[in-house]
C-alpha cells in the first residue's frame, strides 16, 4: 500500500523550495501538527469526478504581480482584494468531507479538501502557482470587512515560506500547473479536526480562505470546493483509498 506519509521534495540550496508536481505528486505539511496534504489532481474539467464551484478567482492580467487575495463573501470586492475576480462566501459544509486512511497507524481520518485550478506560464522555470502564505480561518461570519477581519477567524492551516525548517522543508510552496483552466491542477486536504465549529455546524461555519502571496505570470487562477461533496449535517462522505490514488495516478 502507499503510504502517503511519504514526503516527496524537491530543494535548491540557494533557494530553498518545496515542489509538488507530476516528479513529486504528493506533500504532507505536517508542521505546527496540521497534518494537510497536497496532491497532484491533474484532472481535465470535462471529464473531472467532481462539479468544481470556484470560490476565489485571482487574475493580475498575466503582468507578474505580487497577488494577495482572500473571499470576502461581498458583492464588490474590498480594496485590498483588487485581484480577486471571485470571492464568495464559503462554508465548511460546501467544502465537504472525504475519508481514508493515511499509513500512520491513525486510522482513517475525515478532511475537507479544495482544489486548485492554475493558469500560469508554461515553461521551465515558472511552470508552477508558487505560493508564499495560505492561510484558512472559520468564523461566523459570513462576509468580511478586510483582510484584518479574514483574520480575527480561528485559524485552521497555514503554510508561510519563512517558517522555520523542522525537517519537512522551507521556502516557497510551488504547485503543478497543467494545461491552463482547462485542467484542475492540485487539492488540498486539510483535517477536519482543525477547523473550528460555529454552533457544532458545517452549515454555519464560514470559511475565510487567505491566499498571501503568489505571483501572477499569465492568467486567473481559481480555488474551488466540489459542489456534489456536500454532506448532511450528521452524515461523512467516504471516499475510497483505491479513488483517491487513481486521481494521483491519471494524466491527461
Amino acid at each position: 500500500m502507499l503510504c502517503l506519509a511519504a514526503l516527496l521534495c524537491s530543494f535548491s540550496a540557494a533557494d530553498a523550495v518545496i515542489i509538488v508536481d507530476q516528479n513529486a505528486p504528493e506533500y504532507r505539511d505536517d508542521q505546527n501538527g496540521y497534518d494537510a496534504f497536497y496532491f497532484v489532481y491533474d484532472e481535465k474539467k470535462s471529464s473531472a469526478s467532481f462539479n468544481g464551484a470556484v470560490f476565489l478567482e485571482t487574475d493580475g492580467s498575466g503582468s507578474s504581480v505580487n497577488i494577495t487575495a482572500y473571499n470576502d463573501g461581498l458583492a464588490t470586492s474590498n480594496a485590498d482584494n483588487q485581484f480577486a475576480n471571485i470571492h464568495s462566501t464559503l462554508t465548511l459544509a460546501q467544502a465537504g468531507q472525504i475519508s481514508y486512511d493515511a499509513g500512520d497507524g491513525n486510522g482513517a481520518q475525515n478532511y475537507a479538501s479544495f482544489y486548485l485550478s492554475a493558469n500560469q506560464q508554461g515553461n521551465s522555470t515558472s511552470n508552477f502557482y508558487g505560493l508564499d502564505g495560505l492561510e484558512i480561518y472559520t468564523s461566523s461570519k459570513a462576509t468580511v470587512s478586510d483582510i484584518a477581519d479574514a483574520r480575527t477567524g480561528n485559524l485552521a492551516y497555514q503554510f508561510d515560506s519563512s517558517r522555520a525548517d523542522t525537517g519537512n522543508g522551507t521556502g516557497q510552496l510551488q504547485l503543478f500547473y497543467g494545461s491552463g483552466n482547462s485542467n484542475w491542477d492540485v487539492v488540498l486536504y486539510v483535517p477536519l479536526t482543525a477547523f473550528t465549529l460555529v454552533n457544532n455546524d458545517s452549515q454555519q461555519t464560514y470559511v475565510q480562505f487567505v491566499v498571501d502571496t503568489y505571483t501572477d505570470t499569465a492568467g486567473s487562477d481559481a480555488w474551488q470546493y466540489d459542489a456534489d461533496l456536500i454532506p448532511e449535517p450528521s452524515s461523512t462522505i467516504l471516499i475510497s483509498l483505491g479513488g483517491i490514488f487513481g486521481l494521483l495516478r491519471r494524466r491527461r
